[in-house]
């Protein structure tokens, strides 16, 4: 089945952030520390968190109305210009005082990533201000890092059939009744506080969250081991992951949620939707970086 998205209308609820990228180039060490002295050759900036979320939606073809915070500073400028570019909808991102915009500058030397710097501030948001018609989206997607974006302040969501949340908290109240949650398994274990050794742990574990907090599924990212998709009514689906020389991971998890919530949103067929899902992660760590796919990359790879 060929997808084609530019139909579906998402809802993105998450933390958004800005990514720094400065490589550069060293050949001594400093006299001050143990430590390269780096010369920087070039830089750039990607949306991180949700706003990697948001890019590969738009990749993707579908349309975008984001919610989130950012700071009044260069970073929440850079970021909303950034989404902006891609024709993502961020006037439900507000630009507020006395809050910092969450940055990860990275810094790499001869090819090499050497140290991550972090400016953020972990925030209990409000999000009273923002009026929202849930009928107006096909898709309610929660982008969680657990920067406070996401909290017990939120209203009541009525279409919780809608929602897919790929989860940072340990709490998964905050979630109780969403469609579908995409924990990897460090996540899943942590949640679970259930050993995570192997399918039989993965299928108990994901029982047990679905019993407790009303899930439809649980999609468990197994990263080079491929997915597995557990639901009610016994479901249970393994997927093994596509073969991709010298894999780059950086933001594959966020390519795979997107393709699911699309792919599910489009066709309501979970297990055709976690296939297309695990193509598009395939494609995803084949590219260096924090890189994006479009539709037509993963309708081709997954005809051939």
């Amino acid at each position: 089945m060929k997808y084609d998205f530019s139909n579906i209308k998402v809802l993105l609820i998450g933390d958004f952030m800005l990514d720094h990228y400065i490589f550069g180039s060293s050949n001594r060490m400093s006299p001050e520390a143990p430590v390269p002295v780096v010369i920087p050759k070039k830089d750039f900036y990607v949306p991180g968190g949700a706003g990697n979320v948001a890019i590969n939606l738009s990749s993707l073809g579908a349309n975008i109305n984001c919610i989130g915070i950012v700071g009044k500073d260069k970073s929440g400028d850079k970021l909303i210009s950034l989404l902006n570019e891609k024709d993502i909808d961020t006037n439900n991102i507000k630009s507020i005082d006395n809050y910092q915009t969450t940055l990860k500058k990275r810094i790499y030397s001869n090819g090499r990533q050497l140290v991550r710097l972090d400016s953020e501030e972990i925030i209990d948001w409000n999000p009273k201000e923002i009026e929202i018609d849930y009928e107006n989206y096909d898709l309610i997607l929660f982008s969680d890092y657990n920067k406070g974006v996401i909290n017990s302040k939120w209203p009541n969501i009525p279409h919780m059939d809608k929602v897919i949340v790929d989860p940072k908290k340990k709490d998964m109240t905050y979630y109780k009744g969403a469609n579908i949650i995409t924990p990897n398994l460090s996540e899943l274990q942590q949640i679970t506080n259930q050993k995570i050794e192997c399918n039989d742990s993965i299928v108990e574990a994901c029982n047990n969250l679905i019993k407790k907090f009303d899930f439809n599924y649980v999609l468990a990212k197994k990263g080079s081991e491929g997915m597995s998709i557990i639901g009610k009514n016994n479901l249970i689906k393994h997927f093994d992951a596509h073969k991709v020389e010298n894999p780059d991971v950086t933001g594959a998890g966020d390519t795979a949620i997107c393709a699911l919530s699309l792919a599910y949103a489009l066709s309501n067929d979970i297990i055709e939707s976690v296939k297309f899902a695990n193509a598009a992660a395939a494609l995803a760590v084949s590219k260096p970086g924090t890189a994006n796919v479009t539709i037509e990359e993963i309708n081709n790879y997954i005809s051939l």
